[in-house]
Parts: structure tokens; sequence; C-alpha cells
């Protein structure tokens, strides 16, 4: 028996120093991953500032685009109007030359008709009575008709101005045009590089998130093995010292003669108090098959302190609820016999612990904040519920109603 006994202490010794060399690689792991966690978030920062800076000058290139667009259209516009008062000006221009030209033509004529004589004699210093009243009437017609044509001169002046000034303006905004197209294609470059630019970001952006993603599940993954080999740690050990002081207490049964009046305790718990209000069965037309407290082991005859209780369920895939709201703080697979596990923290200090599932629900990871009644897994044959208020274990069944 004492061989056995320190084979068993020997092995569970050996266990503990294969745990302690995980938890030392699995803290350097996650001394890395933090190292490259910061890096990569220096990293996003970085190129996050960029695409902010490169969609702030995408935008003040599009609005000056907009601008310009504006500019050249209203020039554009403008630029039409002007042709169509030069047409007309031009149109004007030439009514008012044919109106000089008729003048004069009509002029000569009449002269040619009407005054030939009296200026021949009037230049051969024989004038006659007729041909004096004749030169008196031509100097009248000719002065009212050098009047007409100096008029129209005058006017054609005003329409050549007019013209002048609009070829000026049309120059001008020709120009203008000119110097908007050539902006625009400035811009239009520079706005497509900025596309260009911005799209590139975006994806490195989206290459370094994929990383950074990664790099923070690792992270949380290793943090929750740490977690776990240190759970695993302290409680093989514990069992450990409960299985030698078992077999102990045992040797000392079947050495003594005489007969044990009371079991000894060799493990026990604090209790919590409770005095709130009863909530929720985890498992729907469950039935308690073990209780929470102290009971008598039946083959080595000593007391347990049992910090669960086990509920029978009623079918195979039967669904485990949440028995109050809360936050999930931890949601995996255990392995051995506690098969997937989930611990909801609750308000008042207060946590509840579903062991033995055969499934979790999906959506149920570190961090998801669950409502009352809401589906944490199934299982198979029965639930191992357990709670905690204040660290220190308290009876199920005075927070649950079957």
């Amino acid at each position: 028996m004492k061989i056995l006994l320190s084979l068993f202490i020997s092995f569970s010794l050996l266990s503990a120093v294969s745990l302690d060399t995980k938890i030392k690689q699995n803290k350097k792991q996650l001394s890395s991953k933090k190292i490259q966690y910061k890096k990569m978030d220096k990293q996003l920062s970085s190129v996050a500032k960029k695409i902010i800076s490169a969609k702030k000058e995408q935008n003040t290139l599009s609005q000056k685009l907009l601008k310009l667009a504006k500019n050249i259209k209203n020039n554009e516009t403008e630029f039409s109007q002007l042709q169509k008062k030069e047409k007309v000006i031009a149109s004007d221009l030439n009514v008012v030359n044919e109106k000089i030209g008729a003048k004069q033509k009509k002029f000569v004529d009449l002269v040619a008709k009407n005054f030939s004589l009296a200026l021949a004699l009037e230049e051969l210093h024989k004038p006659t009575p007729d041909s004096v009243m004749m030169k008196e009437v031509y100097d009248l017609y000719a002065k009212k008709n050098t009047n007409d044509i100096d008029a129209l001169k005058k006017e054609i002046e005003v329409f050549e101005k007019k013209k002048s000034t609009l070829k000026l303006k049309k120059s001008h905004i020709e120009k203008a045009i000119s110097t908007y197209v050539s902006e625009r294609k400035e811009y239009k470059s520079k706005k497509l590089k900025q596309d260009k630019l911005v799209k590139a970001l975006a994806r490195d952006k989206a290459i370094y998130k994929k990383r950074f993603n990664k790099i923070k599940a690792g992270r949380k993954s290793l943090e929750r093995k740490l977690a776990k080999l240190k759970i695993i740690k302290r409680n093989n050990v514990k069992a450990a010292k409960d299985r030698a002081a078992a077999k102990r207490l045992a040797a000392q049964n079947r050495g003594s003669k005489s007969n044990v009046k009371a079991p000894k305790i060799i493990a026990s718990a604090a209790s919590a108090n409770y005095t709130g209000g009863k909530t929720i069965s985890p498992l729907k037309g469950a039935r308690l098959i073990k209780k929470f407290g102290t009971y008598i082991d039946p083959i080595y005859k000593f007391k347990i302190f049992n910090k669960s209780v086990t509920l029978k369920a009623p079918y195979a895939g039967s669904k485990v609820r949440s028995v109050l709201s809360g936050k999930v703080v931890f949601a995996e697979n255990s392995g051995g016999m506690l098969g997937k596990v989930v611990i909801v923290e609750h308000s008042n200090s207060m946590h509840t612990i579903y062991a033995k599932l055969s499934r979790l629900a999906p959506g149920i990871h570190v961090g998801k904040k669950l409502s009352r009644g809401a589906i944490i897994g199934k299982v198979d044959k029965s639930l191992m519920f357990e709670v905690t208020k204040n660290n220190k274990h308290m009876n199920p069944m005075k927070l649950i109603r079957l």
C-alpha cells in the first residue's frame, strides 16, 4: 500500500511538473503574442491615420472638381450668350451698312437724274434762275443725306464698339474655360491617384485587421489555456491530496480493530448564505440525483463535501438555460468527466457553473451577455450545476426551483 501510495504521489508530482512546464511555455507564447498585438495595433493606427488623411484630400479634390465643373458650365453658358449677341450685332451692322449703301446710291441716282444739269451750269458760271433754285435744293438734300449717313456711321461705331467688347469678353471667357479645363484635368489626375491610394490603404487595413484579429484570438486562447492549466494544476494537486488522504484513511480503517463510530470529513467548503427569491431551473423537467453538501463515500466510508448538484436530464439533448441574466466568463471543453463547461457571471458577486454539457449553443462565447432563460447548450444524461456567491459555494437548490 505504501509503495502504491508513493507511486501515486510521484505520478502526481510529475504531472504537476509537466503542467508547470506547459504553464511556462504558454506564458512565453502569451508574452510574444502581446508584443505582436501591440506592434499590429500600432500599424493599424498608422494605416487608419493615412486613410483619414487620404479621404480628407480626396474630399477636397472632389469639392474643387465640382466647383470647376460649375465654373466651366457658367462660363460656357455666358460664352454661348455672347456668341448670340455677337451674331445679333453683326446682323445689325450689316443692316446699317446696307442702309448707308442704299442712301449713297439713292443720292447718286438723284443727283444724276435731277441735279446734274444745274450743277454743270453752276460749274460753267452760267447760272439760270432754275439752276440756282435746283442748286439750293441740291445743297439742302446733300446736307440731309450727309447727316443721315453720319448718323448711320455713328450707329456703326456703336455696334463696332459693342462687337469689340463682346470679342474681348469672349476672349477672357475662353481663357478662363481653358484654365478651368486644365485645372480640372490636373485635379482629376490627382483624385484618381487619391482614389487608388485610399483603395490600397483600405486593402492594407483589411490585411492588418485580419492579422490583428488572428493575433488577438490567439492571445485570448492562450490566456484561457493558461487559466485552464492553472485551474487543472490546482485541482490536480488538491485531488491528489484528497485521494492520498482517502487511501491513508482506508488503510487505517482496515488496520484498526475498533469500529469507527463517526465518518471523518476530508473535503469541505465554506458555504455562502442566500436569502433571495428562487429562479427557474437550468433544466426543465429535471430530477435531482445528487445533492449539495456532505455525503458519505460508499466505498471508503468517509465524508465528502459536494459543492454542486447533479440534475438528471428528462431526455438526451435537453436544453440548458441560464438561470439569471449575466455575462459568460468561461466557455470551453474542459475534458474528462466535466465535458463542456460554461461559467456565467451575475450581479451581487454571483456565478453559476454549468458542467457536463454535450454541446454549447451557437454564439456562446466569453463576453456574451445572456438574459434569464437564454439557452446555453445541451446535455445528454445529466447536468452538474454549481453556484458561488462572494467566491463561496452555496446550495444551488436555494436559488433554483425544480
